[in-house]
């Protein structure tokens, strides 16, 4: 195609205006070239990477700490000497930077790192991650090193892609080595997206069921190696499996400029909520790829993300997750470097200057516009500080590891070539306005005592600062918060963190038995009028659901019953075939059912954590709180037509239930990996949560369903002398999950001083009331602002109206 170009992996298709544009920026930034020249130092990753040789061949370890203020290697504990993860990263840096150089040492440490990735590779495609020694021993059993089609796997399809593209210009025969490695993992990665085009539907979002791994920011990784590959050697396979994986990511975004989650692609295909910035290549990913096949619509999707989601970051202030309430500490260049990676493929992809100004002030944290003010890339000793936990400079950890090396690397290279990205990197925030998170656990109790939660984690994003407050039926809290003249003087959208709770149409109901079945696996004498719970259907996998061939090739049914003793379980599981070769702990390598108990569906820890599994030994129930045998329970086995079925006789003694009454709700979960990463359950949600577990409740023979009904449930809030905003809350089709709703679309104005927050309880009353469960109040300027000064006198002010979407930049001369 007339006017493509490669730029380090990326192919451009730049318009004669375009290269006009850039060739008047090159022209305009000597200055700027030459300080780029220095910006570059891989002195510290090559020290961290040491030659080794196993089994008679040459290759690279990259060392993965190295501490203040020596700064000398220092490895992983309990996990080993080096991982792909970090070793194909650096492989690619070392590419890219040997393509900027013409160095051929860094092309030969290229080569080092590329036979350690290979090294590493199983012969199925997947990976495993770490090494122990420098001998080159595998763990294979670590939870951060076995074999998978996850991160490392990706990062080193990405490894292998690039080596390709690059080592097909100056060693064909090596090239051709790196791409049967390549090809093996491609072959694996297609295979999981056999259910291209169907989507499965979570909270009311339509979301691509063949999302790899469930996990967009996984894939969208390896999209990076899959374009790489086919910028050098073209092929339909690889442009078909980019195409699904490319189509999957810009199809998954989410909310407007002023809906959360604001154009987000989320992370993770059962969080729709939830964002976090390390690895987050998405956006990086979709416009790599869109150069790479001609596909305008995937850069477009990255775009509207970089115009609003991520223009967050630049016009109010970082923050390492989102889900569903910003939290800013913990900044690391592992997600500064996706922020430099969009801004500057969207300058290659569009030629808009914008795009590169906005790789620079992303880039500009490295060099200490950042909330610690410190700078966090040393041009003279090529370290990259570890990451930021605070807004002062003891908060800095001065440690230099190789991810952060490496990812700081690749963001300076990505910016090194772009003067109007370059003459930015130094500047520093002098003003500037933010948002407020108010903690809704910290209001003044006025009518009544609310229930306080603790909870980090919900599987599905973060609580902010850790709790949450439920609010019954005749409560009310009020939260005073004060603003200053200056913060007054904005124009305020008003949002609340908050449960959006399901819909409750009765509880499902374990039914009591006066005759305790047999335990002998066949189920012939159990009641045939009990109710079951399924596990069929895509949206019940938490992860890889792409691998999964439908319900007559995976499922599971769970039929449980009780009495005064135990909780009987009878589970028929769909499986071409049973393979468990473990015991004891290590049944998690083969067929295991997974189950998850907790005594109260309010309960803020599990109460039981078990499997079930047919081993070498026989059947076997391990106890995963107490790392033994579950006392008391009794497991069968057989095998049936097309699966197998167990079942199980569990004591309430082991469930923490002392005396079970009907009436009694619990929280249950039954889950199994189908291969590779995958799991499937009843909900599709994290089961080591104790909040996504299923309420179950006991009944006696003729109790109806409607006796577990929750009213509905919804909030009432008012802000000073506003008028009152009621947001109904059981709104969810689904589960319970947490979200940002807006409670003011009309902006409005806050006073100087004081300000107070009003809540209560507005759902219905009845037998037995709900709780409006709220996390925290996020107070946001309608309009973000930044104002930036240059090292030569200049004042840069950004600004982005966060309900219009327009972007503002103003120069000012000194």
């Amino acid at each position: 195609m007339d006017g493509s170009r490669v730029c380090r992996g990326i192919v451009c298709r730049a318009p004669t205006i375009i290269l006009i544009v850039m060739v008047l920026l090159m022209l305009s930034g000597v200055v700027a070239s030459q300080e780029a020249s220095d910006l570059v130092n891989l002195d510290h990753l090559r020290f961290l990477t040491e030659p080794v040789t196993v089994n008679g061949e040459e290759m690279a370890v990259v060392h993965i700490y190295s501490e203040y203020p020596d700064y000398e290697w220092v490895d992983a504990a309990g996990e080993g000497l080096s991982a792909v993860d970090d070793v194909a990263r650096a492989a690619v840096v070392y590419l890219w930077q040997y393509e900027r150089t013409g160095d051929e040492s860094l092309l030969e440490l290229a080569r080092l790192c590329l036979n350690f990735v290979r090294y590493m590779q199983a012969d199925d495609g997947e990976f495993y991650n770490f090494v122990t020694d420098k001998q080159g021993t595998i763990n294979r059993r670590g939870g951060t090193s076995f074999k998978s089609l996850g991160w490392w796997a990706m990062r080193g399809l990405w490894a292998l892609g690039e080596g390709v593209r690059v080592f097909d210009k100056v060693d064909q025969a090596y090239a051709d080595r790196l791409a049967e490695a390549y090809l093996r993992t491609e072959a694996a990665l297609g295979d999981t997206l056999g259910n291209y085009g169907e989507f499965i539907e979570r909270h009311g979002f339509r979301i691509p069921a063949w999302i790899p791994g469930g996990e967009p920011a996984v894939a969208s990784v390896g999209l990076l190696g899959l374009a790489a590959y086919q910028q050098a050697r073209p092929n339909d396979t690889t442009a078909d499996i980019i195409t699904k994986i490319a189509d999957s990511v810009s199809q998954y975004r989410l909310g407007e400029d002023s809906v959360y989650p604001f154009n987000m692609h989320p992370v993770s295909a059962n969080a729709p909520g939830f964002w976090h910035d390390w690895g987050a290549h998405m956006t990086h990913a979709l416009v790599v790829a869109g150069m790479t096949l001609d596909r305008p619509d995937w850069i477009q999707s990255a775009a509207e993300s970089a115009d609003s989601f991520l223009l967050r970051q630049l016009a109010f202030e970082r923050f390492r997750h989102i889900g569903v309430v910003p939290y800013r500490l913990e900044q690391i260049a592992y997600g500064t470097n996706m922020l430099v990676q969009t801004y500057a493929a969207l300058y290659q992809a569009t030629g808009e200057e914008r795009y590169a100004r906005y790789a620079g002030l992303a880039g500009s944290w490295y060099f200490g516009n950042n909330m610690a003010g410190v700078p966090m890339y040393d041009p003279a000793t090529g370290r990259t500080l570890d990451g930021i936990n605070g807004p002062v400079a003891w908060r800095v950890n001065r440690n230099s590891g190789a991810e952060s090396t490496i990812e700081g690397l690749m963001s300076l290279i990505a910016l090194a070539d772009i003067p109007a990205a370059v003459e930015l990197l130094r500047v520093q925030t002098v003003e500037g306005n933010s948002w407020l998170v108010l903690e809704a656990e910290n209001g003044e109790r006025v009518v009544g005592t609310p229930t306080y939660f603790s909870v980090n984690w919900t599987g599905e994003g973060y609580v902010s600062g850790g709790r949450y407050v439920g609010i019954g039926e005749g409560q009310r809290m009020r939260l005073v918060f004060e603003l200053t003249p200056e913060q007054a003087n904005e124009e305020y959208l008003v949002y609340v963190a908050h449960l959006r709770q399901a819909k409750n149409s009765g509880a499902n109901l374990i039914q009591r038995v006066d005759t305790a079945p047999v335990i002998d696996g066949s189920g012939a004498d159990w009641p045939a009028d009990l109710p079951v719970l399924e596990s069929n259907t895509a949206r019940q996998f938490l992860r890889g659901a792409g691998l999964w061939q439908g319900a007559d090739v995976d499922s599971h049914r769970v039929t449980l019953a009780w009495d005064d003793t135990n909780l009987y379980m009878l589970v028929d599981v769909r499986d071409p075939e049973h393979v468990q070769t473990a015991t004891l702990s290590n049944v998690w390598q083969g067929d295991t059912l997974w189950i998850y108990v907790t005594s109260d569906p309010n309960a803020r820890r599990l109460s039981a954590k078990f499997t079930l599994a047919q081993t070498p030994d026989g059947p076997q129930v391990w106890d995963w709180v107490s790392t033994g045998f579950l006392r008391g329970a009794a497991l069968a086995w057989q095998a049936t037509e097309g699966g197998y079925t167990y079942e199980a006789a569990i004591p309430w003694s082991s469930l923490d239930v002392e005396q079970p009454a009907a009436g009694q709700q619990i929280g249950f979960e039954a889950g199994r990996g189908i291969g590779g990463n995958s799991f499937m359950d009843l909900t599709g949600r994290d089961p080591d949560v104790p909040a996504n577990l299923l309420t179950l409740m006991l009944a006696e023979p003729g109790m109806d369903a409607a006796a577990g009904v929750t009213p509905a449930v919804a909030l009432d809030v008012r802000l000073n002398d506003g008028e009152t905003i009621t947001l109904p809350e059981s709104v969810s089709p689904d589960s319970d999950y947490f979200w940002l709703d807006l409670l003011t679309p009309q902006p409005v104005k806050l006073n100087a001083g004081e300000n107070v927050i009003r809540y209560r309880y507005a759902g219905e009353s009845g037998d037995n009331p709900g709780l409006s469960k709220i996390d925290a109040f996020y107070i946001q300027p309608v309009t973000a602002r930044r104002v930036f000064q240059h090292p030569d006198g200049r004042t840069i002010t950004l600004t982005y109206n966060t309900l219009t979407g327009r972007a503002t930049w103003d120069d000012h001369a000194p």
